[in-house]
């Protein structure tokens, strides 16, 4: 028998069960993947992404490199991530997550490999930083994961996506002692990479179980049959509590709303103000006069509010509209961050580091959701593509653009003033964002 025949008979089975009032045996595989996911992102995005803010500053002074030239590599490979993004979403639709995710994380061990044993100038760490792992970032980053999940859950997609999400975050945190240990016993920053690499080997490993789609294993989104539900009466769907969007937008009709262009502008804001700390968190403790261990401890309490402010995030974004969740996020972001600028205290550079993470965090297990919610489930992917290329060259500007700021000024003072604004600027987007309606609901000109 055939793969195929196989299947067509497992579901013809299922259905039998279902019509007859029986669920079937099989165990819900959504959270077999969900937990999956969860320890990739700790793998190949907690040692990897996160590791960047352990190691970078150790390459910096190995090499005495200048802040603006080293820091290219970081805004090349958003660029190239940006542009990247549209294959990704190709190569989702056409060959599935799981190959995509396996081509991506390949890429990421090669490129981590490569920086390992041949970088010796700038304009290697370029190459290999900014162009292929950031290729690599687009086809093994949260895309992959967040389309597993929407097409496995409905009623706590949120929730979910916030459990796989804080899978990088805490790896992040772990990663940073781990890395910074190995390195001073190894007396050097390749050594750091190289136990990146072990861990992107994990996760290839582990992604050769995930599932695409519910149908391929002859299960439903959220475990529900709705065949069963036709015999049994009794067990109605789950409904989700807050806005789902009955449509599913074509790309072109999503850029005639307001909600896009308001979604566009927070997604910038909140993915720079993450990656300059991330990319330059440490040389400005380090320039205030924080120690070297401390430093390490304001960027580990950074990714740990990361990580804890993923769940709850997704929790609340199940039960309570999202513009006001986002708006909350972004005052207490602004608040944050400026205390992160005006302050020397540690108590209160550690307390603004863990809120201005749990904003972050909360941030990045909403924003899947949130396009999914107001586009439609099947339109998430291909809206993502499009919005990536757009938004990501205004991010890849913030580790380049901070570190000649650095470099020309000699402080971080217009980085900080310049995200504050921003930050201004996204808290009135999210009070102003609200569910698009679609001209097949309301008629042309009702738009959000």
């Amino acid at each position: 028998m055939t793969q195929e025949e196989a299947l067509a008979a497992t579901q013809a089975s299922d259905q039998e069960h279902a019509l007859s009032g029986d669920a079937p045996s099989r165990k819900f595989y959504g959270w077999n993947n969900a937990g999956l996911l969860f320890f990739i992102q700790f793998a190949a995005s907690g040692f990897v992404y996160f590791a960047y803010a352990a190691i970078f500053p150790a390459m910096v002074e190995a090499m005495n490199w200048n802040r603006g030239d080293a820091s290219i590599a970081h805004s090349l490979s958003f660029l190239v991530l940006g542009l990247s993004y549209p294959l990704t979403a190709w190569m989702i639709g056409k060959r599935g997550v799981r190959f995509t995710l396996t081509v991506g994380l390949v890429l990421m061990l090669t490129s981590l490999l490569m920086t390992a044993f041949f970088v010796t100038q700038v304009w290697h760490w370029i190459l290999f930083w900014g162009l292929f792992m950031g290729a690599a970032n687009a086809l093994a980053g949260p895309l992959c994961g967040q389309t597993v999940i929407i097409n496995w859950f409905n009623a706590k997609r949120a929730t979910v996506l916030g459990i796989i999400l804080t899978g990088s975050a805490v790896g992040g945190f772990f990663a940073q002692p781990v890395l910074i240990r190995v390195m001073e016993i190894f007396g050097s920053w390749q050594s750091g990479w190289l136990v990146s690499a072990v861990a992107v080997i994990v996760a290839l490993l582990l992604t050769q179980f995930i599932v695409n789609r519910p149908g391929d294993i002859g299960q439903h989104p959220d475990n529900f049959d709705p065949l069963a539900s036709r015999a049994d009466t009794q067990k109605p769907a789950p409904k989700p509590r807050t806005y789902r969007s009955e449509q599913n937008w074509a790309v072109r009709e999503v850029f005639q709303t307001r909600a896009a262009y308001f979604i566009i502008i927070i997604n910038i804001t909140y993915l720079s103000i993450g990656i300059f700390l991330l990319t330059h968190g440490a040389l400005y403790l380090s320039d205030i006069g924080v120690s070297k261990f401390q430093t390490a401890s304001i960027v580990s309490t950074f990714i740990l509010g990361s990580g804890l402010g993923r769940i709850p995030a997704g929790w609340l974004g199940d039960r309570f509209e999202l513009r006001w969740l986002m708006a909350a996020m972004m005052a207490a972001k602004l608040l944050t961050f400026v205390m992160l600028w005006a302050l020397t205290s540690l108590i209160w550079l550690g307390f603004a580091a863990f809120l201005l993470g749990l904003c972050y965090g909360g941030f990045f297990a909403l924003s899947g959701a949130l396009t999914s919610n107001f586009f439609g489930q099947e339109s998430f992917a291909k809206i993502n593509s499009v919005f990536a290329p757009l938004l990501l060259p205004f991010v890849a500007t913030a580790p380049a653009g901070a570190g000649y700021i650095f470099d020309i000024y000699g402080s971080y003072d217009l980085a900080f003033l310049i995200g504050s604004i921003l930050l201004g600027l996204s808290l009135a987007a999210a009070i102003c964002l609200v569910p698009p309606q679609h001209d097949s609901v309301h008629g042309k000109g009702d738009r959000g």
